[in-house]
């Protein structure tokens, strides 16, 4: 029982990562249902579904991915009516995509959990009268070892390229390592959020992932390296790492700037198979502080 119990508890973890919630499967109470829509099609409901989620003021990104799965779902498909779909069209549309895309088994419970969260949205506002994603499948997922720590042999390999040929990303993994700020936050940090003579940065809670306000140490090393850039210099709204060539810039840089340039090394030198990401400078920091002692 205790086996059963933990392989169920791994599931339920496993598929709240992914997006699922146990709430959305339940009618809410004292909700009046819309008006049902005899003949509504799914290119029409995937709207209603993807509308009322950023109502809700879900993550972008989780609604992002919500819309690429159903974009498939309807690639599948066609434009046909929501009433008419069965659970071997569901069925028939994962197991298609799982073969033809090679699907890990990560990717197919999130689109299985993705056509659930659909149906059950729209059952709940009598679009259809049953859920055909229910009871579907899942897959053993294999975790992956992403964010892995550097090798000292690869971080000093890694280092000598950026130094050599990006100094923009050079300066931003460099941050990166000596304060642990996410890559995210620190794309949104703007020399209003430095403090120079009190060595400290401060990471507001409308940009922190916990929604907390984060004060960080500045470590010589990196004071140098600002005052290098001239964070002095420049407008207070000016960001950190806004500018591709100066550094700092009056406009938020792009999400995926800093992450492909960092690609960009990790091919030149043949690492993309580590599984390395920006990330694992935040881990490398945290494990040398440990070994150290801190």
């Amino acid at each position: 029982k205790v086996d059963a119990f933990s392989k169920l508890l791994d599931r339920c973890i496993n598929d709240l990562n992914e997006g699922w919630n146990p709430n959305e499967e339940q009618e809410p109470r004292g909700e009046t249902p819309e008006v049902s829509y005899d003949k509504l099609h799914l290119s029409e409901a995937i709207l209603k579904f993807l509308e009322y989620h950023e109502s809700k003021g879900n993550r972008p990104k989780t609604i992002g991915s919500y819309r690429s799965k159903l974009k498939l779902f309807i690639n599948h498909l066609g434009d046909m009516e929501v009433r008419e779909i069965t659970d071997f069209h569901t069925t028939d549309f994962l197991n298609t995509c799982e073969k033809t895309r090679q699907w890990t088994g990560v990717t197919y419970n999130f689109a299985r959990i993705t056509l659930n969260n659909f149906f059950v949205f729209l059952k709940r506002y009598k679009h259809t009268e049953t859920n055909p994603a229910t009871g579907l499948e899942s897959r053993k997922e294999i975790k992956t070892e992403l964010h892995q720590v550097f090798s000292d042999e690869d971080f000093t390999k890694i280092m000598t390229w950026l130094k050599q040929n990006d100094p923009y990303t050079l300066l931003f993994v460099k941050t990166i390592y000596y304060t642990c700020i996410r890559p995210k936050e620190l794309r949104q940090t703007k020399l209003k959020h430095i403090n120079m003579e009190y060595d400290r940065i401060v990471i507001p809670a409308t940009i922190s992932k916990n929604k907390k306000a984060i004060p960080v140490q500045i470590d010589a090393t990196l004071k140098k390296e600002l005052l290098g850039i001239g964070v002095k210099d420049y407008p207070s709204e000016f960001y950190l790492f806004g500018d591709i060539n100066n550094i700092i810039g009056p406009t938020m840089i792009s999400e995926n700037k800093p992450y492909n340039r960092f690609q960009a090394c990790l091919k030149a030198l043949s690492l993309t198979e580590k599984n390395y990401t920006l990330y694992s400078f935040k881990h490398l920091s945290n494990v040398r502080k440990y070994l150290a002692g801190w």
